[in-house]
């Protein structure tokens, strides 16, 4: 992976404001990331809510998460690659990769950016 991309994907800072429910990532080219946190619960990486070896996971476009399954009580910093989110419900087997995250931002500029590299 080259040095610029590299630094893409590797965040600066994290913040988290759980009253906001706000999770913020300034990443190291200075892109600001600020996700709602219910807005990556279903986005979980585990194979328990995606599915693995052909079996499917248990979230799905229908999938409705209560107050608790969308609430964050920790975070950790796994290795140099991804954070693991904690959540209230005691879920915290995904691992969501830096580069998960940012392909996940919500910013305009990268909803754009998704919506003109899937045509």
């Amino acid at each position: 992976m080259p040095d610029d991309v590299r630094a893409a994907v590797r965040p600066a800072e994290i913040e988290v404001d759980p009253e906001a429910g706000l999770l913020r990532i300034l990443w190291q080219d200075e892109h600001e990331s600020i996700y709602e946190l219910p807005a990556l619960r279903p986005h979980c990486p585990c194979a328990v809510c995606q599915g693995e070896m052909g079996i499917p996971g248990v979230v799905n476009d229908a999938t409705t998460f209560t107050q608790e399954q969308s609430t964050l009580v920790d975070i950790q910093e796994i290795g140099r690659y991804a954070l693991q989110l904690i959540w209230a419900d005691g879920h915290q087997t995904g691992y969501y990769t830096f580069t998960l995250l940012r392909s996940l931002c919500p910013c305009e500029t990268c909803r754009a950016a998704r919506a003109r590299n899937a045509q």
